[in-house]
């Protein structure tokens, strides 16, 4: 899934040089933490890195806590193929790091996928929700300023995805 391992590395890149933004209506309907600010920017980026022939962007978000270097993203694509596999597949094939993989048991591979990611400057985790012909994904990042200080609002913000 090329489309979806580019739009992770797009929030990777683009949080790290993003600024605070005025809050935008949320399509994801996650409310973001105390403090987040909404980055259309990145959102955008997001959205425009994922769309791909067969699927359908239907949805993208981003917000963060620049000051201390925290950052979401959230993202629904709809399109024939999307299976946990190929969403594994396509981030192993960057520079980015994953551990603690636990993908649904369910035969025909719907339900939770989640999983802690690295790659260098950045570390947080995933949450996708696998659906008939629908992805339903939130990462949650941190650069290395304030690591600690992101990881209670994460936990709460992954906690947020259905």
């Amino acid at each position: 899934m090329a489309h979806f391992r580019l739009s992770f590395l797009c929030a990777l890149a683009a949080c790290g040089q993003a600024g605070a933004q005025a809050n935008a209506p949320a399509s994801s309907g996650i409310t973001a933490p105390a403090g987040w600010q909404a980055l259309p920017e990145v959102a955008r980026a997001v959205g425009d890195a994922a769309k791909a022939d067969g699927v359908r962007v239907t949805g993208s978000d981003a917000w963060g806590d620049t000051a201390r270097g925290c950052y979401a993203v959230w993202l629904k694509l709809s399109g024939s193929g999307v299976s946990v596999d190929q969403v594994l597949a396509g981030i192993a094939s960057e520079t980015i790091e994953t551990k603690d993989i636990v993908k649904p048991t369910s035969e025909d591979g719907t339900g939770l996928v989640t999983l802690a990611f690295s790659k260098p400057g950045y570390t947080g985790r995933l949450r996708a929700r696998i659906e008939s012909g629908t992805i339903t994904s939130l990462a949650c990042f941190a650069n290395e300023r304030e690591p600690v200080a992101c990881e209670a609002a994460c936990t709460a913000l992954l906690g947020s995805l259905p």
